[in-house]
């Protein structure tokens, strides 16, 4: 997640209104974990492999989404320099790779919510 962490870090650098990236960019790795847990919830509700209410399922996102922002705080976050200082020299061809392998993640992440959301 290091990785996905700098690669959506070095994207939100270039926005000029971007106050704090690196923030933003842990807000925003964290999300799209979350994402991808809740989408699996929703197949497992589906398949009747988890059985949960509406409040249950309210909870747990809250509660899901505190931990993994304390996980990914201390993982993450807290090694922000030692994450930049090891990929910030890597090659073109590295980056274009990286940075195509993050926006699939992306996309993978919000198509799989989508189908996980309608699923019913």
């Amino acid at each position: 997640m290091a990785y996905v962490y700098y690669r959506i870090y070095q994207i939100l650098k270039k926005v000029k209104s971007n106050d704090t990236p690196a923030f933003n960019s842990l807000i925003f790795l964290i999300i799209l974990q979350a994402l991808n847990i809740i989408s699996l919830l929703a197949v497992g509700n589906f398949f009747k492999f988890i059985n949960m209410t509406k409040s249950q399922a309210i909870f747990y996102a809250i509660s899901l989404f505190l931990l993994l922002l304390i996980a990914n705080f201390l993982l993450v976050f807290r090694r922000f320099n030692k994450i930049i200082k090891k990929y910030e020299n890597e090659s073109k061809s590295k980056r274009r790779k990286g940075t195509l392998l993050v926006i699939s993640y992306v996309l993978f992440s919000v198509i799989l919510f989508i189908i996980g959301g309608n699923l019913k």
